[in-house]
C-alpha cells in the first residue's frame, strides 16, 4: 500500500515563515555566510558515482544562480525562492528531472538543520511544498511517488 507523507509532517513547530521568530529567519544570517560555502561539508556525507557527482554539481550551480538572482546566499532561501525555482524547473524539465534537482538541494537544507554550527531551524523546501497546488507541492508529490515505487 502506498503511503503519502504530507510535507507538513516534516515541518516541526514552524509551519510557515510567518511562524518563525524574526531573529531565527534565515535572512538574518546573510553576513554569517558571506564568502563561505557549506556545500563541501554536505557533499562529503554522501558517496556518489562520477555521473551523480556531476549532476549534483550541476544542480547546485543552478540553485546558486537562482539564489544569486534573489540576492541571497544559497543556504538562506525563503519558501518563495523554492516555489519560484520549482516552477522554473517544472517548466523546463520533466517532473522526475525537477525532483532530482530538488532532492539534492532539499537534502542540503535538511543536513543544515541537524548541524548545530548552522542556524537552520526550518527547511524552506518543506514550507514551500506544504502549499497545496504549488509547484513545490507538485515536486513533493513526485518525491512521494518515487519513494513508494
Amino acid at each position: 500500500m502506498e503511503k503519502f507523507r504530507p510535507p507538513q509532517n516534516r515541518l516541526g513547530i514552524f509551519k510557515q515563515l510567518s511562524d518563525v521568530p524574526t531573529a531565527r529567519r534565515l535572512c538574518q544570517f546573510q553576513g554569517r555566510y558571506q564568502n563561505t560555502s557549506t556545500w563541501e561539508s554536505y557533499r562529503a556525507t554522501t558517496e556518489l558515482s562520477d555521473r551523480m557527482s556531476e549532476d549534483w554539481e550541476l544542480f547546485l550551480r543552478r540553485w546558486r544562480k537562482h539564489m544569486s538572482e534573489q540576492g541571497r546566499h544559497c543556504v538562506l532561501a525563503q519558501p518563495t525562492d523554492v516555489e519560484v525555482w520549482s516552477g522554473k524547473l517544472l517548466s523546463r524539465f520533466s517532473r522526475d528531472r525537477t525532483y532530482q534537482h530538488w532532492y539534492v538541494i532539499e537534502g542540503l537544507y535538511e543536513w543544515l538543520k541537524w548541524h548545530v554550527n548552522h542556524p537552520h531551524t526550518y527547511n524552506p523546501f518543506h514550507m514551500a511544498a506544504s502549499v497545496p497546488g504549488s509547484s513545490a507541492h507538485e515536486v513533493w508529490i513526485q518525491k512521494q511517488e518515487r519513494n513508494n515505487a
